[in-house]
């Protein structure tokens, strides 16, 4: 089933035009991932916080981030839209907010827009156009896109999401391209129709283990190497304390008693730890390390 993503064009040329957006709130992965899908689009968008905070009201280094997305644009295809979006009762509100005026900036250039999240990363950014033909044939408005949720990195390791039995186990946060015009609810999701892409062989990921749901389209179209590599929490103890100040779940979150507990000492305890998300029980069952090797894991 995945060669059905083998040929990503139209007759031999791409007749679609390709948006996308950049949070600048995070810069640990962003010049990594953007550099991967960057020639696959023709606009690039930039909602940029005038204050300098993000959705909880702590800072977020913007500016930073700027610049790194200014230094992959070598085309000049970026538009900056500024605004404020903190909501410190409800951060996720001001999330999708920030990601709608994006979307909206988007909408009158391109038939669709990219919405990966600065610590995801494609390896293979080839399919995304065979992966829109497919939901343009469905008559779909949004592609989830299945994710290898990397956890923990040391300096040698990186401990990956799995099944409990060890298998690989995959993710989805949400859609990672729309239809101009969408309206977003809950960060990227939408209330649209969508196609979930799902690997070949997978019965464990906990979306695919249950029935479709209401408006989903699952079509099995790929392999484990193409699916993106979530950086969720894969980061330095410092980036990932900074992410708990500023992460559209923090209300409500008991973020220091987790740092502590469970995502600091995963790298002596993952053999015995068991559904290590934050807040979300079954869907992270259990870990398995890795050989760190940048970007990616083996």
């Amino acid at each position: 089933m995945a060669a059905a993503l083998a040929h990503p064009t139209h007759g031999g040329a791409v007749t679609r035009r390709l948006g996308a957006y950049v949070l600048p709130g995070d810069t640990v992965w962003l010049e990594r991932s953007l550099r991967q899908y960057y020639p696959m689009v023709d606009a690039l968008v930039v909602p940029m916080p005038t204050d300098g905070r993000g959705w909880t009201g702590a800072p977020v280094p913007a500016a930073e981030a700027l610049e790194l997305i200014r230094s992959v644009d070598t085309r000049g295809i970026l538009t900056v839209v500024g605004g404020s979006w903190v909501d410190q009762g409800d951060p996720m509100r001001a999330d999708t907010a920030q990601r709608q005026a994006a979307v909206d900036e988007l909408s009158g250039s391109v038939g669709w827009i990219l919405q990966l999240d600065n610590d995801e990363y494609l390896p293979h950014p080839e399919l995304l156009h065979a992966a829109l033909d497919e939901a343009d044939r469905l008559g779909l408005d949004a592609v989830e896109w299945p994710m290898r949720v990397l956890y923990r990195r040391t300096r040698k390791r990186v401990y990956e999401v799995v099944a409990a039995d060890g298998r690989p186990r995959y993710d989805y946060p949400g859609p990672i391209a729309v239809r101009a015009g969408t309206r977003l609810s809950d960060a990227r999701r939408t209330g649209a129709g969508f196609l979930r892409l799902v690997i070949a062989g997978d019965t464990r990921s906990l979306q695919v283990s249950r029935p479709e749901e209401p408006g989903e389209h699952r079509v099995t179209l790929l392999e484990h190497d193409h699916a993106i590599l979530h950086n969720s929490w894969a980061r330095s103890p410092e980036e990932t304390r900074q992410k708990l100040r500023s992460w559209g779940h923090s209300t409500g979150f008991a973020s220091r008693r987790y740092y502590w507990t469970t995502w600091w000492p995963s790298p002596l305890l993952w053999r015995v730890q068991r559904d290590v998300h934050p807040f979300s029980r079954e869907l992270w069952p259990a870990l398995m390390p890795r050989r760190n090797a940048g970007e990616l894991s083996d």
